[in-house]
């Protein structure tokens, strides 16, 4: 059996219990799919139930702390934090710079918008072109995943940035992170 390496990291969280397109106009959907056109919507008066700082609403959106923010910001990684409320204590968190995926499963492609509305099953292509590990870094995957909705893009840590990130959140007792190993067959590593 081939040996697998860790590549990289997936960062998620838990569920905030809130929906983030639930005040939104009907313009921000596709029609025919319900899929989102319209990726620079932001709510606003936004809220959550739970004292995560680091969640996601039903719809993948992931929602950052005004403390994990300033944290992730003391980084120096090239990631925008959008405010969803007044007093600036919620953020949409969206790391600008992509890393190439695609999905294994795709399923119902929309000939209006021109996507589809299953996309699961993460492929890190950026490894499979280069036999690289992504050491430094907090990255957007290209595609989103999920269905209808809930599509959104993947939030990839490297590996030296997941060991910092691990440590800061035991020391800023940051709650809601979920760190998992995304690996590869060590056949691809050049």
């Amino acid at each position: 059996m081939e040996e697998n390496i860790t590549i990289a990291y997936n960062l998620s969280c838990i569920n905030n219990h809130e929906y983030f397109f639930e005040n939104a106009p009907k313009s921000v959907f596709c029609d025919e799919c319900e899929c989102c056109i319209d990726f620079s919507y932001l709510p606003t008066g936004f809220k959550i139930r739970n004292k995560a700082d680091f969640s996601a609403t039903y719809e993948r959106r992931f929602i950052s702390s005004l403390k994990f923010k300033k944290y992730i910001e003391g980084l120096n990684f090239n990631v925008d934090f959008l405010p969803l409320n007044e007093d600036n204590s919620l953020f949409l968190m969206k790391p600008l710079e992509i890393l190439e995926f695609s999905a294994w499963q795709k399923d119902r492609f929309c000939n209006k918008c021109n996507q589809y509305n299953d996309q699961v099953v993460p492929v890190p292509d950026f490894f499979h072109k280069t036999g690289k590990i992504i050491e430094e870094g907090i990255f957007s995957t290209s595609v989103g995943f999920g269905s209808g909705r809930e599509i959104s893009p993947s939030f990839i840590l490297g590996v030296k940035t997941t060991q910092i990130i691990e440590k800061a959140i035991k020391e800023n007792k940051f709650r809601g992170l979920s760190i998992n190993k995304i690996q590869a067959q060590k056949s691809y590593f050049k």
